[in-house]
């Protein structure tokens, strides 16, 4: 479980899944600041960093070693869609066996699997 409260400056947030804690923050109308990540930059390293994780776990169940991996997503909201845009670079190139193993390893990436199906947003208000 992951909860946030307001904290610091104008829309600072504070996060903590109970151990570690970040902080997430935002720009608008001249107010707000640069204390954290904004919050879908927050999304877009959730995902970048299941996929560098994901990369590496099936490097490992392969007997591989993958070069240093770098993840790059964009997050493109559109009126009718979502889309993230992922950019996995390798130095030096891939060979076609280890670059079908890293497209599989993307495509199960947990956070791109449970981003990939519909999402309800159930809530709940009350006092604490």
């Amino acid at each position: 479980m992951v909860m946030a409260k307001r904290a610091g400056a104008t829309y600072g947030v504070e996060i903590t899944n109970g151990g570690v804690r970040i902080m997430a923050d935002t720009r608008k109308a001249e107010r707000g600041g640069d204390a954290g990540m904004r919050p879908h930059e927050l999304l877009e390293s959730a995902l970048a960093a299941c996929i560098c994780i994901s990369i590496e776990m099936a490097a490992e169940r392969a007997g591989v070693t993958l070069p240093e991996c770098t993840v790059e997503v964009r997050l493109n909201r559109r009126d009718h869609e979502t889309r993230f845009d992922v950019a996995a670079c390798f130095d030096p190139a891939l060979c076609d066996a280890h670059a079908d193993l890293v497209r599989a390893a993307i495509a199960a990436s947990p956070v791109g699997v449970t981003l990939g199906r519909p999402v309800r947003i159930g809530f709940e208000i009350g006092a604490r």
